[in-house]
C-alpha cells in the first residue's frame, strides 16, 4: 500500500461528519484533524472520530502534517477558507456553491484556476449513475444536440430552516441542476429569465419556490424548479425528476421514491438511497464516490472532473437568476 493521505475536515455539521466518516473507511486515508467551531460539538465529534479537533480552520490550516481537506462550512465563509487553504498548498474539496456572492467566487476561481493541488467542488449528481449516464449518451452522440430540458428539484421545509442567513434557494438547491445542465450543454450560458414567491420563508428574507429559464448559446433552452417548503413530513427528503429532449432521443430521471418504500406506524417513507444512506455502517453513495474521487486526484496527482472554471459558471447562473427576479426581467450573464 502506498503511503497514507493525511485529511482534515472543517466544519462538522450534518455533512462535515458525513465526509470525515467516509475519510475513515478508506484504507489509503488518515483522518488527522477536524475543524468545529461549536464546542460541543467539537468535543462530540473529537470523541467519536479519536482525532486533533481545532476550533479555528487557520490552526487546521497551519498543520503541515496535513495535505488535503474538505471544507464544508456554511456558503458565506468559504473565500477566507479557501484562501487560507490556498496559502498552504492544501488539496481541497469544497461542499458546493464556489461561494455566496459572485464577487467572491470570481475572486476564488482567479486564485484556483491554475492551483498546482488538487481543487474540486462538491457537485455531487456528477457522481450519480442517473445523471451521469445522460452525460455518456449526449458525449456518444445517442441522444443528439440538446432542445430543451426541464428539471425539478423540491425538498422539505426542515432544510431551509437550517439555512437562515448562510443560504438561498437557488444557491443551496438549484444550483445543484445548474451545474449538471451546463455539464451536459456544452455550451455558454447567455440569457436568464426567472421568478419567485415567498409565503412560508417570508418571515426570514428567503424563496419558498423559484422558476427559471435558462437559453445557452447553442439556442437550447433549460427550464428550472426548485420549491424547498414541502411539509416537513413529506415521505422523501428530494423528489426530483429531469426531461431532456434532443434531435435523437430523449432522456428521463425520475428519483421521488429513490427505488424503496416503507409503510409502518410512523407513516410512508421513500429513504434515500443514492446520496449518503448507510450500508453496513457506513456511509455510501453518491457522496462517497465524490470523496473518493477526491482522495484519487490526489494519490494519482490528477484534475477533478470539475473544474474551477465550471463551479464559477454555476454561480454565474444562480447570480442571474437573482438579478432577474430582483428587476423583473431577462437579464443576461
Amino acid at each position: 500500500m502506498t503511503k497514507q493521505i493525511k485529511v482534515g475536515v472543517i466544519g462538522v455539521g450534518q455533512m462535515g461528519q458525513y465526509h470525515a466518516e467516509i475519510y475513515q473507511k478508506l484504507p489509503q486515508v488518515e483522518l488527522v484533524a477536524i475543524c468545529e467551531f461549536n464546542d460541543e460539538r467539537r468535543a462530540e465529534m473529537a470523541e467519536k472520530f479519536q482525532c486533533k479537533a481545532y476550533k479555528d480552520y487557520h490552526e487546521l490550516l497551519a498543520n503541515t502534517e496535513i495535505e488535503a481537506v474538505s471544507i464544508v462550512l456554511p456558503d458565506n465563509m468559504h473565500r477566507d477558507c479557501v484562501e487560507e487553504a490556498v496559502k498552504h498548498k492544501k488539496h481541497i474539496l469544497l461542499e458546493k456553491p464556489l461561494a455566496k456572492e459572485l464577487e467572491d467566487g470570481k475572486a476564488m476561481y482567479e486564485l484556483t484556476k491554475d492551483y498546482d493541488k488538487v481543487f474540486t467542488v462538491g457537485f455531487l449528481l456528477r457522481f450519480d449513475p442517473r445523471f451521469n449516464m445522460i452525460k455518456q449518451r449526449l458525449d456518444n452522440g445517442e441522444l443528439g444536440d440538446i432542445i430543451h430540458l426541464y428539471c425539478r428539484r423540491n425538498s422539505p421545509i426542515t432544510g431551509p430552516k437550517r439555512y437562515i442567513g448562510a443560504s438561498d434557494l437557488s444557491m443551496h438547491v438549484m444550483i445543484h441542476d445548474i451545474d449538471y445542465i451546463n455539464w451536459y450543454m456544452d455550451s455558454e450560458p447567455v440569457k436568464v429569465i426567472a421568478k419567485s414567491r415567498s409565503v412560508l420563508l417570508k418571515e426570514y428574507g428567503m424563496n419558498d419556490v423559484i422558476y427559471a429559464i435558462v437559453t445557452y448559446e447553442n439556442g437550447a433552452i433549460a427550464c428550472l424548479e426548485a420549491c424547498w417548503v414541502l411539509p416537513e413530513n413529506s415521505p422523501t427528503i428530494i423528489d426530483d425528476k429531469l426531461e431532456l429532449v434532443g434531435t435523437k432521443g430523449v432522456a428521463y430521471v425520475d428519483s421521488c421514491d429513490h427505488g424503496v418504500r416503507f409503510v409502518s406506524e410512523k407513516g410512508v417513507s421513500y429513504p434515500d438511497s443514492r446520496h449518503w444512506y448507510y450500508t453496513n455502517g457506513e456511509v455510501s453513495g453518491d457522496l462517497a464516490e465524490e470523496v473518493m474521487a477526491f482522495i484519487n486526484n490526489v494519490a494519482n496527482n490528477t484534475k477533478s472532473i470539475i473544474t474551477p472554471k465550471e463551479a464559477y459558471d454555476s454561480l454565474r447562473v444562480v447570480d442571474a437568476i437573482e438579478r432577474s427576479i430582483a428587476e423583473g426581467r431577462e437579464v443576461s450573464l
